[in-house]
């Protein structure tokens, strides 16, 4: 996989990811935690620092928010806040999940 360019891949590759391995703020940390665009890009590249758009996650997402909800953010954005547009969750993983199952929703109904 060279470029992200559906949520089913994302979630082929956030989905098995334990909960406890996601981190705000941060790319990547020392306690093996990433952000969202951090697993993605560990994922695809076998090493984190390769590409800070996320292989097309970051504008999938992007456009995904902007189309569906009408909000200027990204999957880093949910990753990083829970406030954006009804991703609220406290846990980063659910709120990820939560847009990801959305956006195969958007992506099913064009």
């Amino acid at each position: 996989m060279e470029k992200i360019t559906t949520f089913k891949q994302i979630k082929e590759i956030i989905e098995p990811i334990p909960a406890n391995k996601f981190c705000i703020d941060e790319f990547e940390n020392d306690k093996g935690q990433c952000c969202f665009i951090g697993h993605i890009n560990r994922y695809i590249a076998d090493h984190p620092e390769a590409d800070s758009q996320g292989f097309g996650a970051r504008e999938l997402t992007r456009m995904f928010l902007k189309e569906k909800h009408n909000v200027y953010a990204t999957g880093a954005t949910v990753n990083n806040i829970n406030s954006v547009n009804g991703y609220r969750e406290p846990v980063i993983k659910d709120r990820l999940m939560h847009m990801i199952n959305d956006g195969i929703q958007w992506e099913e109904g064009k």
